[in-house]
């Protein structure tokens, strides 16, 4: 079976033309054949911390600020803690973990937001 097409003649000059312009444009630019041309996708920052106060995760998972959605959270930047005060929990494979003080002092930052995926040894919370 043999289909047949019509084609407009006055597009094809038209795009014959365009490709043209372009392919003039681009080698009156910097561009050559070693340039390449990709996509740039936004990911979130990820503030690296070093900081021997704090505290990092010591699982996968999800964490939360709060015991329920829009409960006061556990803990606040600024506040005074003592040891083995709960802190945040992580949720993991349908389990929540309590996250504790490990030691008494002042909250300087928190790191994470709430219902946000963090991952192993990633900073959690600065206590000083």
């Amino acid at each position: 079976m043999v289909k047949k097409y019509t084609v407009d003649k006055k597009i094809i000059q038209e795009l014959t033309r365009a490709v043209k312009e372009l392919t003039k444009a681009l080698e009156k630019s910097n561009l050559n054949k070693n340039t390449y041309i990709k996509q740039v996708i936004d990911e979130p920052k990820r503030v690296k911390v070093h900081h021997s106060d704090a505290l990092v995760s010591p699982m996968v998972g999800t964490v939360y600020l709060s015991p329920e959605p829009g409960k006061k959270t556990f803990v606040k930047k600024g506040q005074l803690v003592k040891q083995n005060d709960i802190l945040m929990m992580i949720e993991a494979m349908k389990t929540f973990n309590t996250i504790k003080a490990p030691k008494s002092g002042k909250i300087i930052n928190v790191l994470v937001n709430d219902a946000e995926p963090v991952e192993y040894g990633q900073p959690l919370i600065v206590i000083k």
